[in-house]
């Protein structure tokens, strides 16, 4: 059973999704009462238009922008992979909206840390920068890559994975270039937890138990690959209602 209390919730996307990857999260949790927010950030989903906007400072504002208009607060904000370098910002811009941050697969950065350096680094790094100087100044991995990386505990021919390879756009690579000011974020008080893809490609698990222990909390572990709101959305759910 999910908690009975209804909840303003917030699904921040990853690299190269949309909030299109939260639907069949959202549905369950709607269908609980709970009130769902998953907006596109830009350059991604519906305003894949605006890859020239894309920024961490953006993503956090569109982010902002979207709790706003919605009216929400109290809210259990919610950063999948990418999105864990969205949600301290959003959390500084909008903190009396925010209850609660969840990071999701995610990737915590230190401060004044970034995507490139501190997740990749090295030879990955430099590969996602001359994939990047090939696509105009955005990333798109190989359909195999992405599926390995993000969707390998789903067959391949899963209508579900083959649904989300066709949705996928190029991702921006200046948010994941830019260092970021978390100095703020913590010294803030914010309640936050941080669940762990024990089958993760893309955070494994020991990189994943050193972010969550960058945000003082020991990991709740989910059983599967980077993306449980595809492969495991009624785990998820009832993981996220119980905070």
């Amino acid at each position: 059973m999910m908690h009975a209390v209804p909840r303003d919730i917030v699904l921040v996307h990853g690299m190269s999704h949309g909030g299109w990857a939260w639907a069949p999260l959202a549905a369950r949790l709607e269908r609980a009462g709970h009130r769902v927010v998953a907006p596109d950030l830009p350059g991604h989903g519906r305003r894949a238009h605006e890859r020239g906007r894309a920024s961490v400072l953006a993503y956090a504002r569109a982010v902002a922008d979207a709790m706003i208009q919605a009216g929400l607060t109290d809210a259990v904000v919610v950063g999948h992979s990418m999105g864990g370098i969205v949600i301290p910002k959003v959390a500084e811009l909008v903190e009396a909206r925010v209850a609660h941050l969840v990071f999701l697969a995610a990737v915590v950065l230190p401060h004044g840390g970034s995507l490139l350096d501190t997740h990749l680094g090295g030879a990955a790094a430099g590969v996602l920068r001359g994939l990047a100087a090939a696509g105009g100044g955005a990333v798109q991995y190989p359909a195999a890559m992405e599926w390995a990386r993000w969707l390998n505990d789903m067959a391949p021919g899963d209508e579900r994975v083959v649904t989300t390879l066709t949705r996928l756009t190029p991702q921006p690579l200046r948010p994941w270039r830019e260092r970021v000011d978390l100095r703020r974020f913590y010294a803030m008080r914010v309640p936050r937890t941080y669940i762990r893809c024990l089958r993760d490609a893309a955070v494994p698990p020991a990189r994943a138990a050193r972010y969550a222990a960058r945000l003082g909390v020991t990991p709740v572990d989910l059983d599967t690959g980077h993306e449980p709101m595809l492969s495991a959305p009624d785990r998820l759910a009832r993981i996220l209602t119980t905070l």
